[in-house]
């Protein structure tokens, strides 16, 4: 797994790198909860970035196939606004990759992810084990977009929005 970079359009930073377990989950979603609600002035957005951080965590944990995983949190100023974004990576096996390409590939060309979520949820009602929810769960109720990339067996899952306003320095020191 390369070792990740901020953009130069980070005004913010933070990535945690981790070995897939539940238990090391719980913990970095603590930080992401702190970190949002630290920087983000809006309690409406940080809970969504923070729901979409606990749905990515629990899927790169669950199903990496690498001894690695990591999460990072970017605030990128684009053009005088920002962009959050949070981007989870893992390793996958073939068979995954294959099946997750082709949800984020219809949950990205979906035009109405809250239809497509409620679907899902009927096409999922009844199957066990796994429900692939999360993902159009960000989308559909966290209002948030949906990126992502496959690199040989890496599979990078970006998840942003914009975000009107944030604590600047002032109001972060003390």
């Amino acid at each position: 797994m390369p070792e990740p970079e901020p953009s130069q359009d980070a005004a913010l930073f933070l990535c945690i790198t981790f070995f897939p377990s539940e238990r090391l989950a719980t913990a970095v979603l603590r930080l992401v909860s702190s970190f949002c609600g630290m920087v983000l002035d809006d309690a409406n957005v940080s809970s969504r970035f923070y729901m979409a951080a606990h749905e990515l965590a629990e899927n790169i944990t669950k199903y990496s196939a690498g001894p690695r995983v990591s999460l990072e949190l970017a605030l990128e100023e684009h053009e005088s606004s920002y962009v959050m974004k949070i981007r989870a990576r893992n390793e996958a096996s073939p068979e995954r990759l294959r099946e997750v390409e082709r949800r984020l590939l219809e949950l990205k060309t979906a035009s109405d992810p809250v239809k497509h979520y409620d679907d899902l949820i009927c096409e999922t009602a009844m199957v066990e084990g796994v429900s692939g929810l999360g993902l159009a769960r960000v989308r559909a109720e966290g209002g948030l977009d949906v990126d992502y990339k496959i690199e040989g067996n890496e599979l990078t899952i970006i998840a942003h929005a914009p975000v009107g306003r944030w604590r600047v320095d002032e109001q972060l020191k003390g």
